[in-house]
């Protein structure tokens, strides 16, 4: 019986393909270029993202400042008919931190920027965050309120407290890195 098939033809010695052991050595090599590759621009996409945060967290921070800031010096002072200063007609007030019926949960009722000191020594900046805006998550928030006299009157006793207040707004990133913002509250 006789078959239609045709005779394959010998191998020449120009004829030959890849041999696993070259298969295997190009792939060794292709797999640590691109670990070098990555490893030289994955770190680069990080830092792309740090910008954002910072411009984010500035914003953040000078609204929350603005907020501080429209507040009275002390809680003594008052616009009822003329605006008072403390320290002239009225003592100021030496405690730093909320009066009253002032609470931490409702930064909008407060009246006088030493109310935010009580955002300070938070053990949670996004709870104090939350308290403001929910409109930062990742973000967290503290504000530091203290006397600063001595930044403006050299001839001032150190700790006065009717002459300014220096008043630190201090943001933290996703990134775990942080922004501050410093204002200054004059009793005027």
């Amino acid at each position: 019986m006789k078959t239609n098939s045709t005779a394959r033809p010998a191998k020449t010695r120009h004829q030959r393909g890849f041999t696993l052991i070259e298969i295997v050595v190009g792939m060794v090599v292709l797999a640590i270029s691109l670990v070098i590759v990555t490893g030289i621009f994955l770190p680069q996409a990080n830092n792309t993202v740090t910008p954002m945060y910072q411009i984010k967290a500035t914003a953040l921070g000078k609204r929350i400042m603005d907020q501080v800031l429209i507040r009275y010096y002390d809680e003594r002072s008052t616009s009822s008919g003329r605006y008072i200063r403390c320290g002239e007609e009225v003592s100021c007030s030496s405690d730093l931190g909320t009066e009253g019926s002032e609470v931490r949960s409702t930064p909008n009722n407060f009246n006088d920027v030493d109310d935010y000191n009580i955002y300070c020594n938070n053990s949670d900046p996004s709870a104090a965050l939350a308290s403001f805006t929910n409109e930062y998550p990742g973000y967290g928030l503290q504000i530091c309120v203290s006397f600063a006299a001595d930044k403006f009157d050299s001839n001032s006793i150190s700790g006065a407290i009717n002459v300014a207040k220096r008043i630190r707004v201090t943001i933290f990133m996703p990134n775990d890195e942080a922004i501050e913002l410093t204002s200054f509250k004059g009793n005027y």
